[in-house]
């Protein structure tokens, strides 16, 4: 009998250990060595990767960035695989990547939806009031002669052309004949923000595809078009999470970092990073000091 003893033992400890480290996410441990926190390939998401990483590293963690990854699909997949533990991403492109016949547009359902549609592997954690959403935008003057909304559009669109990227008309062009019943005179694939934001402002364009938290709209005084009818899904920001990759406690410090931030914090860090062309760790620095986390 006393031979049996030690084999029990060392078998008792493995199940221990097994089940200790089923999901560290549930139980509160890490999964060991440092935490990866990645960005896509613009400023904006390597932004909130530096106030990630910063507001991470506050718990005593080893935190290393991986920036500008590359399109959704392969950060995603390097998330899915534990390359990467954080990312930001935006609530509703996130559920289109997984649910592209999602009809979901409000905050709560898309999250909901969100929650519901990632792989076992992944995990999102509490979402932001900042966001950054399609806007349609107009010149001020434009604005001033009575368009302010895109149900102002109907009525006129035919004499507008549209500056967006060369993925919008596929995704957007009938959805606003049947929303607004607009349909533009011409739809111009103008694929960086910049171009467009000029294209506007010279009038080779009359209408603008731009981000909610772009930085020329407040700086050329452009006028971002109110969308009563919410054809544009929220945006929410928030951070995508390998599963087993954070503990509960600082998952915790990433849900406060979501509480307080908004789209104007957003925006002023944007316009600093164009304008000013701050380093974006540095406003991450500062920005999270500024929370007390």
């Amino acid at each position: 009998m006393k031979r049996l003893v030690a084999p029990v033992i060392a078998l008792v400890a493995a199940m221990g250990l097994l089940s200790g480290c089923a999901d560290p996410t549930e139980s509160g441990g890490d999964s060991g060595g440092p935490i990866v926190v990645g960005s896509a390939n613009f400023s904006e998401s390597q932004l909130l990767m530096e106030i990630y990483a910063e507001a991470l590293r506050g718990t005593g963690a080893e935190v290393t960035t991986k920036g500008r990854i590359g399109a959704r699909e392969v950060y995603v997949n390097a998330v899915r695989d534990g390359e990467v533990s954080v990312i930001p991403e935006y609530t509703g492109n996130l559920l289109r990547h997984f649910d592209d016949g999602t009809e979901a547009t409000g905050s709560e359902r898309i999250y909901r939806e969100l929650r519901d549609a990632l792989p076992e592997e992944l995990r999102v954690l509490d979402y932001s009031s900042a966001e950054n959403s399609d806007v349609l935008t107009v010149t001020r003057e434009t604005a001033d002669s009575g368009l302010r909304s895109m149900a102002d559009l109907g009525p006129r669109c035919g004499d507008l052309v549209l500056g967006a990227p060369s993925e919008w008309a596929p995704r957007w062009k009938q959805r606003i004949s049947e929303v607004y019943g607009c349909t533009f005179a011409d739809i111009r694939n103008l694929e960086a923000g910049s171009v467009r934001v000029n294209a506007l402002n010279d009038g080779r364009v009359q209408v603008a595809n731009l981000f909610s938290t772009t930085a020329a709209i407040d700086r050329d005084d452009l006028v971002a078009l109110e969308d009563p009818k919410s054809m544009f899904p929220a945006q929410n920001v928030l951070p995508l999470v390998h599963r087993g990759s954070l503990s509960e406690e600082r998952a915790e410090v990433l849900n406060r970092v979501s509480e307080r931030l908004t789209t104007e914090d957003l925006t002023r860090m944007n316009k600093r990073m164009s304008v000013d062309k701050a380093n974006p760790k540095d406003l991450a620095e500062e920005f999270v000091a500024g929370l007390e986390l």
